[in-house]
């Protein structure tokens, strides 16, 4: 079994029910910063606002491989076009084969490729059914003999049950990804040095205020409880999966960075993507206003899956400027404010004795049983 837990922390990440004057000071910042700097910003060239990106030259007998996820549209377009003009070969992995293809036409006749990368399609992969992702997986294996990069990218912002009567929004989110990485480890080994991205988000702050569940947080109960679709639930449980994706990292690192494995978790920004499709369209285009395109919001993506951090602890980016002496940010100032491409952060982790590792080994514990799966770490 993991490691026993702490008893419930009597002070959670935040308060949820009242708004104090420090959230008010971090709103109007934030704001304030997108309004005065957003038409400099906007315009700014792509080369520019993603800065530091080498090519793809590492190994220059093969074109490096990386599978994103949710490629068709918004953040995951954007992310694979960029790898493209790299140098990478980019599997686009969707649900809808129609969609995906006119997303490889439209990034590889996009004429700002550099001509060595290229984006193509394998087989649909629909992340709320696990039998989808284990023959996903089976045709990437047929094809390939090494992955080089995998950036679990795809999410939903409204939930339902799944085919196996689980959360949807959390199978789609987590367990799938989850499914997904174990099943192609033994690819992402094979190089040198494979790369998992996890995309989490500022709401990974809010996830300890997540009161559905009656066990202790981020224990092993806790997200079997959350993994189970409840009807009557009144509570997102996309917070959740957000700290999900964030110990994943954490227990991958822990498992498989002695093996040449690196993960890094990435908080997009607020961005106007293709997960707003069910908002309310005038909300949307509120949020046009304010949230940063999905060309910025690759930003943090693009460097997790491809920049050097040599030796570095790097396990979480996000892509707004905060203080240097500000290690873990308070939630608005992640979710608004000036962009600068993307910045080394550290995440708000559960209070668990370890840094968030005790909780990662209750997650994985769950996972793997919610999947049916056993990672292989060779120990």
């Amino acid at each position: 079994m993991p490691p026993t837990l702490p008893p419930r922390s009597t002070s959670p990440y935040y308060s949820h029910g009242a708004f104090n004057a420090l959230s008010l000071v971090a709103v109007l910042y934030s704001a304030a910063s997108q309004i005065l700097f957003g038409l400099f910003l906007r315009a700014t060239p792509w080369k520019l606002r993603v800065r530091g990106l080498a090519p793809n030259t590492s190994n220059a007998k093969r074109r490096k491989v990386c599978i994103c996820t949710g490629s068709n549209c918004g953040i995951g377009f954007e992310t694979s076009k960029a790898l493209v003009e790299q140098g990478y070969e980019v599997v686009l992995a969707c649900r809808s084969r129609d969609k995906a293809l006119r997303a490889v036409d439209a990034i590889n006749g996009s004429g700002n490729a550099s001509g060595s990368g290229r984006a193509v399609f394998v087989h649909p992969l629909d992340l709320s059914s696990f039998d989808s992702v284990r023959s996903f997986c089976d045709a990437i294996k047929e094809r390939y003999d090494c992955v080089d990069v995998l950036i679990n990218n795809a999410g939903l912002c409204t939930s339902g049950q799944s085919e196996r009567g689980l959360d949807l929004l959390f199978q789609s989110n987590f367990l799938g990804h989850f499914l997904l990485t174990e099943q192609l480890m033994d690819r992402l080994l094979e190089g040198d040095g494979g790369r998992v991205v996890n995309l989490s988000s500022v709401m990974h702050h809010y996830a300890d205020g997540w009161e559905a569940a009656p066990h202790q947080p981020h224990s092993y109960e806790y997200w079997r409880h959350i993994a189970q679709y409840n009807a009557e639930r009144t509570q997102s449980s996309y917070p959740p999966s957000k700290l999900a994706a964030l110990l994943f990292t954490l227990e991958l690192n822990r498992r498989y960075g002695d093996r040449g494995l690196r993960s890094i978790a990435v908080n997009p920004g607020a961005v106007n993507s293709d997960i707003w499709r069910n908002t309310n369209k005038w909300l949307v285009k509120m949020f046009g206003l304010i949230y940063l395109t999905s060309v910025q919001g690759c930003s943090t993506s693009v460097a997790a899956a491809t920049q050097d951090f040599g030796k570095d602890n790097v396990e979480y980016l996000q892509p707004y400027y905060l203080p240097k002496w500000m290690k873990v940010a308070f939630p608005a100032l992640e979710m608004l404010g000036p962009y600068v491409g993307w910045r080394i952060t550290e995440p708000r982790l559960p209070e668990d004795g370890a840094n968030g590792l005790n909780a990662a080994a209750h997650l994985w514990k769950a996972s793997e049983e919610l999947a049916g799966c056993v990672f292989d770490d060779g120990k």
